[in-house]
């Protein structure tokens, strides 16, 4: 599954993100047995991507990584419930506004803590 059809129809909550920028690819991820376990979403910008990583409607993460160096690391991150975590992430500045979060707040490669799921 890679269509934002198809993640709407899982979680219609993501048309708020949808709807502001119309560049998200979604796909699940599976364990090791095949089965869903995450949703997961990106959006890419010329320095940075926007992630989202959906367990259920209870546990959701949302980061924004900065992928133009090869250090990388996390300017941004919220986590918690499905719909609040999407809203967080609707009233995320694009990364070249003036208010946008810049500082790297924890270094290097990132993936979601195990406790998400």
């Amino acid at each position: 599954m890679n269509s934002v059809n198809e993640a709407l129809q899982l979680y219609p909550e993501l048309a708020l993100l949808v709807g502001l920028h119309t560049l998200w690819t979604f796909w699940i991820l599976t364990d090791p047995l095949g089965r869903p376990e995450w949703l997961v979403g990106v959006m890419s910008w010329p320095e940075h991507s926007d992630a989202l990583w959906i367990a259920d409607r209870q546990h959701a993460l949302a980061a924004r990584l900065l992928v133009s160096t090869p250090s990388g690391g996390i300017v941004w991150q919220a986590s918690g419930g499905l719909a609040a975590t999407i809203e967080a992430l609707s009233k995320l500045p694009a990364p070249d506004a003036p208010d946008a979060p810049k500082k790297v707040l924890k270094p290097g490669p990132f993936w979601p803590p195990a406790s998400l799921c």
